[in-house]
């Protein structure tokens, strides 16, 4: 399925495949303690003014739930209060007088509440406004009882989809202003490719070939099978939802409960099976060796180290720093 773009006056783009984040914003994960990352409210970089944002060390809020399942309804709950405090600030700039300047409040607006929410979710499926049940492969008004999985009607676009243990979710809640540099222009298509381009960089950091774009779909491939998944809504060029990467799930969820995105005729894949794949057909094409992969080892292919790959990736492809 291509993208699919819903414009109303509420400035409302959506896309196909991905969703949401976690509650308390001011605690710290063992994980982060572990990298010691700072989770503190960013401020703006002093110094800079508009017009002449600089478009280098831009900071961006992290809040890294990787090592975490999170309910769904959670996850969605803490992208809608960091989506409410980027309106509140602007609201407060058109509406009142702080005694800053217009550069001042300028800074906070498009700087201030910019964050990336990162975390697993619970077993869950979604689908957006405008999603069939014709993809789903069981009763949508009644689930059976051995489903395993939530059932979610969201507000997202595009058709159903599937969160569950093992796949790495970021919701980044940005305010694309060009003023803020290249990556953060207000369009939504160019925003899904960096998007795409993140994943495609965690892939193949781990080794992972022929990554790649589908003509006509969104989200990232490799060797023909879908790796991971694009999901973008924008309210006020505000963007939420985001990217889903199968780092390494049960892929037999994606295709035993739906027909994942609606495209019935290609396969689900993930970074550990691609990379399976790629051993069993006689490993890399390049002069690298390929990483071997073993059912019992963990460590080479995990949610933890994808997530530090995501993160440089992140501020690589967004050219941000991560306030960690």
């Amino acid at each position: 399925m291509g993208a699919n773009i819903i414009i109303n006056s509420g400035m409302l783009f959506r896309f196909c495949s991905s969703n949401n984040a976690t509650t308390t914003i001011q605690t710290t994960t063992k994980k982060e303690k572990k990298r010691g990352r700072d989770r503190g409210v960013i401020v703006a970089r002093a110094g800079i003014r508009h017009p002449s944002l600089q478009p280098t060390n831009r900071r961006v809020k992290l809040i890294d739930l990787s090592d975490e399942l999170v309910p769904y309804d959670t996850g969605w709950r803490m992208q809608k209060d960091l989506l409410q405090k980027q309106f509140d600030i602007e609201t407060a700039f058109t509406t009142s007088n702080y005694g800053d300047s217009e550069e001042d409040h300028i800074e906070k607006i498009l700087f201030e509440h910019d964050a990336l929410i990162l975390l697993q979710h619970e077993k869950v499926i979604t689908l957006g406004t405008g999603s069939t049940t014709d993809n789903l492969k069981f009763d949508a008004d009644e689930p059976p009882k051995d489903l395993g999985f939530e059932v979610r009607r969201c507000e997202r676009g595009g058709e159903v989809t599937v969160h569950l243990p093992g796949q790495l979710v970021l919701y980044p809640i940005l305010k694309l202003d060009e003023r803020k540099g290249s990556s953060f222009k207000p369009d939504l298509h160019e925003y899904m490719r960096n998007l795409e381009e993140v994943a495609l960089l965690v892939a193949k950091s781990f080794g992972v070939e022929k990554g790649h774009r589908e003509d006509g779909f969104t989200g990232a491939w490799a060797n023909g099978s879908k790796f991971a998944q694009v999901g973008v809504r924008a309210r006020r060029w505000v963007t939420y939802h985001g990217l889903a990467i199968n780092i390494d799930c049960n892929l037999r969820d994606f295709t035993k409960h739906v027909v994942p995105c609606g495209i019935g005729d290609r396969p689900v894949g993930s970074i550990r099976e691609r990379l399976r794949s790629q051993r069993a057909v006689g490993g890399s094409e390049n002069d690298e060796p390929p990483i071997i992969i073993d059912d019992d080892d963990d460590k080479k292919v995990s949610v933890s180290l994808a997530a530090d790959r995501a993160l440089d990736a992140f501020e690589k492809v967004f050219d941000v720093s991560l306030v960690r």
